[in-house]
């Protein structure tokens, strides 16, 4: 089965993503520098691979050694993604795009959480319905069913995050539209998508259908020598406050993300003298305006503010901190935007004078791409 999701996995999304994915989320040390991202999100899958519906070639599989209650608790579940593909053709819907993670990301969350919340309706009693559970109960049944496996605890926090955030934030979303519409509002969303996990997470975002702010690549002039973008991406404010939950405490990392209004991150290459390969990456964060010219950098500020009291440094115009790799990661806000840039390890890079590095050139890269509009 592992063999089977490796195969759709490798035919939708070029290479290449993934490994700019994995040197994201490493330069930014969410992920150990020597980890291998694509081996460990397929170890994170076979820990908790039961079933699963492939739109490619419209099979449903299941584990031949399930035990009878778990086969049809999987059963629930993956029929109604196969029922999602024949009403709404889920294959295309979740097709890969450049710089469309957080778009796959949104309509990931509303097929997961459609599929959730049927299941939990069959497995209720008789007469009970998921929408009867209230919603911090309903959230802590998913996290017990979903995130609580002991396996889960040898893969980086991230990852881990990532794999349940589809489950919990979806079938939330799902628990407020059919409190509000029933079943017919779901079947809504499906008729118009969701553009960004920002209109999953916030139902008066979905029905303003309030799209992303369209964020420029980051800039890379403070960064001496020849270097190349070799990935950019959109990772939204479900991805943004997955990130910032490696930093601070998951209820003020929510807050922090909540005023999220678009982003945009690029993973850079250099080759230097040496023949060496550095790497460095900037995310770009533009958060949504206050309602008064008094406060309208208020979101950003909460943001930046959530972020140097995680690293736990004085801000001084920006903050920096020191990772394990050898690299500074800094981040400086500018009126409603928040650069964070984690730039090439140091020692290759910096060592030109003989004195010990400094995050210098790091908060001269941030500045430029808070800067940019």
């Amino acid at each position: 089965m592992l063999t089977q999701v490796q195969a759709s996995v490798r035919s939708q999304i070029p290479p290449e993503a993934i490994r700019g994915e994995g040197e994201f989320l490493r330069a930014f040390g969410f992920l150990p520098d020597d980890f291998d991202y694509e081996a460990g999100v397929y170890r994170l899958i076979r820990s908790q691979l039961a079933g699963y519906y492939d739109p490619e070639v419209q099979v449903m599989f299941l584990m031949d050694d399930l035990s009878k209650d778990d086969q049809e608790t999987t059963l629930a579940h993956e029929l109604v993604h196969a029922l999602q593909d024949q009403h709404y053709q889920l294959g295309p819907k979740l097709a890969f795009e450049p710089d469309g993670n957080d778009r796959q990301a949104a309509i990931q969350g509303l097929a997961e959480g459609d599929a959730t919340s049927a299941m939990l309706d069959y497995l209720l009693a008789p007469g009970r319905r998921t929408v009867d559970v209230p919603e911090d109960r309903l959230r802590a049944q998913i996290v017990a069913t979903t995130a609580s496996a002991p396996e889960l605890a040898q893969f980086p926090y991230v990852l881990r995050a990532s794999l349940v955030a589809p489950y919990i934030d979806g079938v939330l979303f799902i628990q407020r539209l059919r409190l509000r519409g029933g079943w017919k509002a779901v079947d809504a969303v499906w008729n118009e998508l969701p553009s960004t996990t920002e209109q999953i997470l916030h139902l008066d975002k979905l029905d303003a259908r309030e799209p992303a702010e369209i964020v420029p690549v980051p800039s890379h002039r403070a960064l001496p020598g020849n270097w190349e973008p070799i990935h950019t991406d959109v990772y939204g404010e479900q991805g943004l406050r997955i990130s910032f939950e490696d930093w601070m405490a998951p209820d003020t990392a929510a807050s922090a993300a909540r005023g999220w209004g678009g982003d945009r991150a690029v993973v850079l290459h250099h080759g230097d003298a040496t023949g060496a390969l550095q790497s460095a990456a900037a995310w770009h964060l533009r958060f949504d305006p206050g309602p008064t010219a008094a406060s309208v950098d208020a979101e950003a500020v909460e943001a930046f503010n959530a972020i140097v009291s995680g690293w736990g440094v004085r801000p001084r115009g920006g903050a920096c901190r020191a990772e394990p790799s050898g690299r500074y990661v800094a981040v400086v806000r500018d009126g409603r935007d928040v650069a964070l840039v984690a730039g090439p390890a140091h020692g290759a890079a910096q060592a030109r004078d003989g004195r010990p590095p400094t995050c210098s050139l790091e908060l001269q890269w941030a500045a430029e791409v808070a800067a940019q509009r």
